[in-house]
């Protein structure tokens, strides 16, 4: 490590981060106290809140303390029994502007349906008079497999991934007909104005309608890739597999995944199916456990603070608490996949905060937790002021006085704000410190550098 002193400012290069194959992970309770949470999401808006999604209709806003801001709106006329509820919520690329946000839901009839509202002049209180619905979507005879998840894509999109209808075997070969809106993933151009209609068909979807990729059975949990939008999503299966699939984002338009004529990488129901060259298949696939089984689709990790965790997807399946950690190779299109029991079980969602940090929801218990890994850790200072303040560092984590082997502190003071070391620090051989460009950095109290 080489040392640069100039104007009191210090300067580290990191040339490298440690890497630790196949990492560890485990749960740390953040918040408690909840009613079936179902989804974790933040608003975009450099605010560090992050919104729980309540299955009952609820929305709570959370500060990135993890302290109560109160119920954001709660989401009348709905029914939530069963795989029934509030199911997802997303905000505006350009909510910090518009204050516009959607969110998707099993209606009083049990159709599906995504509505937009506005936040009020209260930024932790939403406007409930505001709710406009863009699209109901019937949903027949059966209460189960009604997806679903809310992503913006990269191009400002709005993607939606519905179940296939329920009952079992899809028997209206709802995921493999193109002119139908169930057992898919959807895509609407969402319209800003106060006026119908609040969204269109985007020129490019592939069925000139709102369908972008089909053969879905019931993908309840799906994500982008925060770095590259490659789209992952688990698609909970029938009776003997559960699976996760992949696909880079220049590849996903009107992609077949497969369900009725396949269940993982078998056959399922091949009558009116294709060649099986027409079908995409899952990059994971598990056994069903016995008695039960069901994926829950996760993210990938692409925050800061875990180093040997960065660039792994995580999910799990909801019943057995087996996580799932799979690390795509871009280079050789290969997949790393290892797998853990972690309690509790019972996870419906996984979500990131601004920072790119991984949480996730517990349906049973009424729990949010944090993803935490095992291995080299990065702390970021990210505020203004003294160094021991927990609140002027990423995640609300001052470093240890000794800083551990293999881990690093980065400085990133914000505009025009600076850190302030108040405080006794070491930072042994083999770990390292970063002062960004530009960031300002005061040394009051003690640094010793080994």
């Amino acid at each position: 490590m080489k040392l640069f002193l100039s104007a009191a400012l210090l300067s580290f290069i990191l040339l490298s981060h440690p890497t630790i194959a196949q990492p560890v992970l485990s749960l740390s309770p953040v918040i408690t106290g909840l009613s079936q949470p179902m989804q974790v999401v933040h608003a975009g808006d450099n605010s560090g809140r992050i919104f729980i999604v309540q299955k009952g209709g609820i929305i709570r806003v959370f500060d990135k303390a993890y302290a109560s801001l109160g119920t954001f709106l709660t989401v009348t006329g709905i029914t939530s029994s069963g795989e029934r509820g509030l199911l997802s919520l997303a905000f505006h690329p350009d909510y910090i502007n518009n204050g516009l946000f959607y969110v998707y839901y099993t209606n009083g009839t049990g159709s599906l349906e995504l509505a937009r509202y506005k936040v009020s002049a209260n930024p932790n209180v939403a406007d409930a008079t505001s709710k406009v619905i863009l699209k109901t979507i019937l949903h027949p005879t059966n209460t189960n497999h009604n997806g679903g998840e809310l992503h913006f894509g990269p191009e400002g999109y709005l993607y939606l991934s519905t179940g296939d209808g329920g009952g079992g075997g899809d028997l209206p070969n709802n995921a493999q007909t193109t002119t139908v809106l169930l057992g898919k993933m959807l895509r609407f151009a969402v319209d800003t104005s106060s006026v119908a209609p609040y969204y269109s068909v985007p020129a490019d979807n592939p069925f000139a309608n709102e369908v972008f990729a089909y053969g879905l059975r019931n993908p309840f949990r799906w994500s982008f890739d925060k770095l590259n939008y490659d789209m992952w999503i688990g698609d909970v299966g029938q009776d003997s597999y559960e699976e996760i699939n992949h696909k880079r984002y220049d590849s996903t338009k009107g992609v077949n995944y497969g369900w009725r004529c396949y269940e993982g990488n078998n056959t399922y129901n091949t009558t009116g199916c294709g060649p099986i060259s027409n079908y995409s298949f899952p990059v994971l696939a598990y056994s069903t456990p016995s008695p039960s089984g069901s994926i829950t689709g996760g993210t990938v990790y692409r925050g800061e603070t875990y180093l040997s965790l960065q660039g792994y997807y995580v999910g799990t399946d909801f019943y057995t608490g087996r996580f799932f950690k799979i690390k795509y190779d871009s280079l050789a299109h290969t997949y790393d996949t290892s797998s853990q029991l972690i309690t509790p079980t019972g996870i419906s969602d996984f979500g990131e905060t601004e920072n790119g940090e991984l949480y996730a929801t517990c349906l049973n218990n009424g729990n949010v937790y944090r993803v935490v890994s095992n291995g080299s850790i990065q702390y970021t200072f990210t505020g203004n002021g003294n160094w021991d303040v927990a609140g002027n560092w990423s995640n609300n984590t001052i470093p240890p006085s000794t800083l551990p082997a293999g881990c690093v502190i980065a400085i990133r003071p914000v505009t025009n704000g600076e850190c302030v070391l108040n405080v006794q620090q070491t930072i042994p051989a083999g770990t390292k410190i970063i002062i960004e460009n530009n960031k300002q950095f005061r040394i009051n109290g003690n640094l010793t550098v080994q």
